[in-house]
């Protein structure tokens, strides 16, 4: 099982750093850039997210992405310092009324990339796992 981990600050400004650590990593096994291109977008969307809604765009906290291989599977985890959300909770941005808004299309754009796994919260902060099966 190979995994590494990546802690960043709370910035949008630090996707690149993010970016770059899935692409040595993704590109070390040999994906396609097809498979690499929607691994590197949900985990973006995941991000944002985290800095976002998790950690209220507050610098001083953390996000922490960890990219793993297990059996054959990508797995990715984003943890924020948030108290999380409910999966099912979330309108469906296709629903007319939602057509037009400028946000809310994050975690239906990283269902139709990968397999929602768990949302874990604890007291330290909400862990979003993704599984992808590499092609």
């Amino acid at each position: 099982m190979e995994q590494v981990t990546l802690t960043l600050p709370s910035k949008y400004s630090d996707y690149e750093r993010l970016q770059a650590f899935v692409a040595s990593f993704t590109d070390y096994q040999q994906y396609s850039q097809a498979f690499i291109d929607g691994v590197q977008l949900s985990i973006k969307e995941a991000f944002v997210n985290a800095v976002k809604h998790g950690n209220g765009e507050q610098a001083a906290l953390s996000v922490t992405c960890s990219l793993m291989i297990q059996g054959g599977r990508l797995l990715a985890s984003i943890r924020d310092c948030g108290e999380g959300f409910n999966l099912d909770s979330l309108p469906n941005p296709c629903e007319l009324q939602y057509l037009q808004k400028l946000s809310g299309r994050g975690i239906a754009i990283i269902r139709s990339l990968a397999e929602i796994v768990t949302l874990e919260h604890d007291v330290a902060g909400s862990t979003l796992t993704m599984r992808y099966i590499p092609f």
